[in-house]
């Protein structure tokens, strides 16, 4: 049975953090707002004070990223929140496949190409990790080519 993309995802996660630790924690919400701050650098303005907030929030989301990825048992959900924090990590992926549609961009198709990247960083189906605990690119890891999604045909 072909499994969705989100599964696809979901399912890598699975396999490279079976029972999370505090630390994979801490790097994997590093890790999320570093892309956050790559997408940043990827969107400028005409406008100087969005230009300004838009440089403010990089450096920021960069020093959060690095702290998270370089700490422990320094974040946690607020007692009752999980329900809230669920929702909104959802609506996180809801509004960033908004976003990708409105720049005109094949999220389904760049997501399956993505998933693919990803699974190429196991080493003969093992795990890599760095001193974060970040999953490393092993020998047969491939960029995603993701040009061909950029623009919806």
């Amino acid at each position: 049975m072909e499994r969705d993309t989100l599964s696809e995802t979901e399912l890598w996660f699975k396999k490279a953090f079976p029972t999370p630790q505090s630390k994979n924690v801490h790097t994997q919400l590093g890790v999320h707002f570093e892309e956050v701050r790559e997408m940043i650098l990827e969107l400028d303005s005409t406008d100087p004070t969005t230009r300004q907030m838009l440089t403010l929030a990089k450096d920021h989301l960069h020093n959060l990223a690095n702290w998270l990825k370089a700490s422990d048992k320094v974040v946690h959900i607020k007692h009752g929140r999980r329900t809230a924090f669920l929702d909104a990590m959802c609506d996180q992926i809801v509004t960033g496949t908004g976003v990708m549609h409105m720049f005109g961009m094949n999220s389904c198709d760049a997501m399956k190409e993505v998933n693919k990247s990803n699974f190429s960083k196991f080493e003969n189906g093992k795990v890599l990790y760095d001193d974060n605990l970040k999953v490393i690119k092993g020998k047969d890891f491939f960029k995603p080519q993701l040009a061909p999604f950029a623009n919806k045909s």
